[in-house]
């Protein structure tokens, strides 16, 4: 434990600034240098709360990396894929995602499995030093606060490789192996923790944007019992409903009247004032900033302002693009197009400069994004390009962006509590929701009939880049099913990743998922 102390003081003094974003909106933070002796001080003074669970918040900022939860989690879906480019983007374990020939010794896999026990451990650390102060409303909030990420990475351990090692807090003899948690475990012990933090978490108008509330838990209970069916072949459509109900009843969230006003490059106001349950946060003025959206899709000749170095590297696919009606406003918004000579959303056919110039490929043919590519040898152009995330045009640091990420907003409540009612029985109740975001907010035309592919559509709709596809695809049975590049049914282990080989090695109570080569 003392290496862990060691490390974590450490960050403290870098990971101190990013909490000024969720707690210290008005206050000067000066960055500290601290040694292990003025660390020993911080995190057992009462007064350094907020920088004592700075690690655990900035962690949440990992759920958007290209290289691990993100770009692993939708590249195994129809929603992104990464196709080799001649001599570019050869990357086999990241176009294996895509196909599902992904292995216990694929790199994704195991960035992924990594990013979410490094947040466990923080929390498990914060809470260790939380825990030896006295109690107190603050304290008990911080906790909460803490307890709610820890259970926010169960989850998607639970989710996408159905085991994972777990220790308290309050075990710090490391010699000792931790308990493996399985799915019915790890079920019980989150639906156990939020409940029990519920209560202790703060509303909205009560705490900073940013930090964790009453409506995130009772977002991440809503899910569990909503892939409950998933985990342990048991619905829990009512709990679905009623946690959703507990969301939407008070009225301190409301469905954004502009969409993609939600996704420009200074989206935090918006967001706050409209669907923002739990953001992360980003702000490239202090070098607080998130994922490389824009040059890991747009081609190396899109350029615009200063970002002159674009990758041409992910696209979705004619899967998901033909599911569309273009019409929707969710599908292209052109509000910045002057400046950066494209549209937010979906990029197909012939790509213009921000001056209105053709432009063309390195070979000189004319850059017309087509729907087909091949997985493993595609044309610079081939593929339709997603920019949900707008950039900032006037920027000089083109490499990460400054848009906040809506981790958790209200019209994924809505179609979760739609979802949950359909497969109840309450049609009525579903078509309700499900039109009073589609037609009511989004101004499409209104459905008469329901089914479940319009539900899993509308969440593709509203909800695409965001992060969620693959859990998506999986409770509706489509995960599994053939599609342009993977023209076979994948076999049905392959619902949960691999243990990473990595892991196993290290801790030989893990068991292999079964199908996998052990």
């Amino acid at each position: 434990m003392d290496s862990l102390n060691s490390i974590y003081m450490k960050s403290l003094s870098l990971l101190f600034i990013s909490l000024s974003l969720y707690t210290l909106h008005s206050c000067k933070i000066e960055e500290q240098i601290l040694d292990e002796v003025n660390g020993n001080k911080l995190v057992t003074n009462p007064a350094n709360v907020e920088m004592i669970v700075a690690p655990a918040y900035a962690y949440m900022r990992d759920i958007q990396n290209r290289s691990g939860v993100w770009g692993t989690l939708l590249s195994t879906t129809d929603e992104l894929a990464w196709p080799a480019r001649g001599s570019d983007w050869v990357t086999p374990d990241l176009q294996a995602l895509f196909t599902h020939d992904y292995t216990p010794t694929n790199t994704y896999v195991r960035n992924t499995w990594n990013s979410f026990m490094l947040g466990i451990t923080r929390c498990n650390v914060a809470l260790q030093y939380l825990s030896a102060f006295a109690p107190t409303p603050e304290t008990d909030q911080y906790i909460a606060e803490v307890k709610f990420i820890r259970a926010l990475c169960m989850f998607k351990l639970t989710d996408n490789f159905g085991q994972f090692p777990f220790r308290e807090h309050t075990e710090t003899d490391y010699s000792k192996k931790p308990i493996i948690l399985d799915r019915a475990a790890a079920v019980q012990r989150m639906v156990s923790d939020l409940s029990e933090i519920i209560p202790s978490l703060k509303t909205k108008s009560e705490v900073p944007y940013g930090r964790v509330t009453k409506a995130a838990a009772q977002m991440l209970l809503a899910n569990i019992y909503l892939n409950h069916q998933v985990f342990l072949g048991t619905p829990k459509w009512k709990e679905t409903i009623q946690q959703c109900d507990a969301i939407i009843t008070p009225g301190q969230y409301t469905l954004a009247d502009d969409y993609w006003g939600m996704f420009q490059y200074d989206n935090a106001k918006y967001l706050h004032s409209t669907e923002s349950i739990l953001s992360i946060i980003y702000d490239e003025t202090i070098g607080l900033t998130g994922s490389v959206w824009i040059p890991i899709t747009l081609h190396y000749n899109q350029k615009f302002g200063n970002f002159t170095s674009l990758w041409n590297g992910c696209c979705t696919t004619p899967t998901f693009v033909d599911t569309w009606d273009t019409s929707d406003k969710r599908y292209s918004d052109k509000r910045l197009i002057g400046q950066l000579g494209f549209n937010q959303g979906l990029l197909i056919g012939q790509q213009y400069s921000p001056t209105g110039v053709a432009l063309k490929t390195r070979t000189g043919a004319p850059l017309v994004f087509t729907k087909n590519f091949s997985i493993k040898n595609s044309s610079e152009e081939a593929g339709v390009r997603i920019v949900k995330f707008a950039p900032n045009p006037s920027t000089t640091n083109t490499s990460n962006a400054g848009n906040d990420f809506p981790l958790y907003r209200l019209a994924d409540v809505y179609l979760m509590r739609a979802e949950a009612k359909f497969r109840s029985g309450d049609v009525n109740g579903a078509l309700q929701d499900i039109n009073y975001l589609r037609h009511d907010k989004r101004g499409m035309p209104a459905y008469t009939s329901l089914d479940l592919d319009k539900i899993l559509k509308e969440r593709g709709y509203e909800l695409y880049w965001e992060g969620g596809r693959r859990t998506d695809l999986i409770r509706f049975d489509k995960y599994l099913d053939a599609r342009e590049e993977k023209n076979f049914v994948t076999p049905s282990y392959k619902l949960l990743l691999p243990i990473p080989i990595s892991a196993i090695e290290a801790n030989a109570d893990l068991v292999q998922n079964p199908g996998y080569p052990k």
